[in-house]
Protein backbone atom coordinates (compact mmCIF):
# COMPACT_ATOMS: atom_id res chain seq x y z
CA UNK A 1 0.00 0.00 0.00
CA UNK A 2 1.41 3.25 -0.65
CA UNK A 3 1.84 5.68 1.71
CA UNK A 4 -1.17 8.21 0.74
CA UNK A 5 -3.84 5.23 0.65
CA UNK A 6 -2.29 3.87 4.09
CA UNK A 7 -3.00 7.82 5.32
CA UNK A 8 -6.47 7.96 3.88
CA UNK A 9 -7.63 4.71 5.20
CA UNK A 10 -6.37 5.85 8.83
CA UNK A 11 -7.97 9.12 8.06
CA UNK A 12 -11.40 7.57 7.13
CA UNK A 13 -11.68 4.91 9.55
CA UNK A 14 -10.05 6.23 12.80
CA UNK A 15 -12.66 9.16 14.12
CA UNK A 16 -10.00 10.04 16.80
CA UNK A 17 -7.29 10.34 14.58
CA UNK A 18 -9.32 12.12 12.16
CA UNK A 19 -10.24 14.31 14.68
CA UNK A 20 -6.68 15.12 16.25
CA UNK A 21 -5.18 15.88 12.57
CA UNK A 22 -8.03 18.26 12.04
CA UNK A 23 -8.11 20.24 15.71
CA UNK A 24 -4.26 20.33 16.04
CA UNK A 25 -2.86 20.77 12.66
CA UNK A 26 -6.56 22.10 10.47
CA UNK A 27 -5.50 19.82 7.83
CA UNK A 28 -8.51 17.31 6.51
CA UNK A 29 -8.36 14.13 4.27
CA UNK A 30 -8.20 15.89 0.52
CA UNK A 31 -5.15 18.33 2.20
CA UNK A 32 -3.34 14.87 2.00
CA UNK A 33 -1.79 14.53 -2.12
CA UNK A 34 1.09 12.03 -3.71
CA UNK A 35 3.51 14.79 -3.04
CA UNK A 36 3.22 16.33 0.51
CA UNK A 37 2.94 12.91 1.93
CA UNK A 38 6.58 12.26 1.04
CA UNK A 39 7.98 16.15 1.89
CA UNK A 40 9.40 16.47 5.06
CA UNK A 41 10.74 20.31 4.29
CA UNK A 42 8.80 23.34 5.57
CA UNK A 43 5.02 22.76 4.65
CA UNK A 44 4.93 19.28 3.51
CA UNK A 45 3.07 16.47 5.37
CA UNK A 46 5.48 13.85 5.49
CA UNK A 47 5.72 14.07 9.30
CA UNK A 48 2.71 14.40 9.60
CA UNK A 49 1.89 11.59 7.81
CA UNK A 50 4.12 8.91 9.27
CA UNK A 51 2.47 10.01 13.02
CA UNK A 52 -1.26 8.81 11.05
CA UNK A 53 0.43 6.50 9.79
CA UNK A 54 1.87 5.37 13.12
CA UNK A 55 -1.44 5.59 14.83
CA UNK A 56 -3.44 3.79 12.17
CA UNK A 57 -0.99 0.77 12.91
CA UNK A 58 -1.49 1.22 16.69
CA UNK A 59 -5.36 0.90 16.36
CA UNK A 60 -4.73 -1.97 14.19
CA UNK A 61 -6.00 -0.18 10.70
CA UNK A 62 -2.53 -0.79 9.01
CA UNK A 63 -0.36 -3.71 9.13
CA UNK A 64 3.67 -2.36 10.00
CA UNK A 65 4.65 -4.11 6.98
CA UNK A 66 1.89 -3.27 4.20
CA UNK A 67 3.20 0.14 3.48
CA UNK A 68 5.30 0.86 1.06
Amino acid sequence: MEKLEAVQKVLRFSTSTREWCEGDYSIYFDDFDEQNVGDYNSGGYGDLADEIIERGIEEGLLEENEIE
